[in-house]
């Protein structure tokens, strides 16, 4: 191998890495105005809830190391917004094509191939995240209406995460099947590198 070849290489190389970093720090693909808002409040949903919880454990932890005593409920509370933490981020990923996946297989595809596999594992995670939220509604059914030990408050508004979570990310994973399937046989500047939706 010549000293060009390993330059060419090297440029390469270089090339690749330059636009990995710069696809993975892109902003959104194509948001209306609708898409910021809700995106807007989930965001807002999720800080609130992180911030929570935050607080809590940083708080308990204080207290139990100063003062020797604690918040005795704040375990609860914190253990008990994690679902919705996860929930709210998890269609957050979707809403916005950051679902983390493996793009070897999807990016050696042409592009009518590579919208039909996409439009595949949209639906099939519309219909895992449907039967999730099927499971859970029969959970709260039977379970939501328990109280929690500390607080005495009905359970069904924590475990009701699962639910309405998965619920909304199967209307998101249906979105997105949607929005492959109307879209023309053209690259779509979304479904490369790590902003792709859906599950592959």
């Amino acid at each position: 191998m010549t000293v060009r070849d390993s330059e060419l290489r090297a440029d390469l190389a270089h090339a690749i890495t330059k636009a990995s970093i710069e696809a993975e720090l892109a902003g959104p693909v194509d948001e209306t105005t609708a898409d910021k808002w809700i995106n807007g409040v989930v965001e807002f949903l999720g800080v609130l809830v992180l911030a929570t919880i935050t607080l809590l454990v940083f708080a308990n932890a204080f207290l139990r190391y100063t003062l020797n005593s604690g918040i005795i409920w704040a375990d609860e509370v914190v253990i008990a917004l994690v679902p919705w933490l996860a929930m709210l981020g998890m269609f957050l990923s979707v809403r916005r094509r950051e679902i983390i996946r493996i793009g070897f297989l999807i990016d050696q595809l042409k592009p009518r191939s590579r919208r039909l596999l996409l439009v595949c594992t949209e639906l099939f995670s519309t219909v895992a995240f449907g039967y999730l939220a099927l499971v859970s509604f029969n959970y709260l059914s039977l379970f939501g209406a328990d109280r929690s030990v500390y607080l005495s408050v009905s359970k069904g508004w924590f475990t009701s995460a699962m639910c309405i979570g998965a619920g909304l990310i199967c209307l998101a994973f249906l979105a997105e099947a949607i929005g492959h399937f109307r879209r023309n046989d053209a690259v779509d500047p979304g479904e490369t590198g790590a902003n792709a939706g859906g599950l592959s």
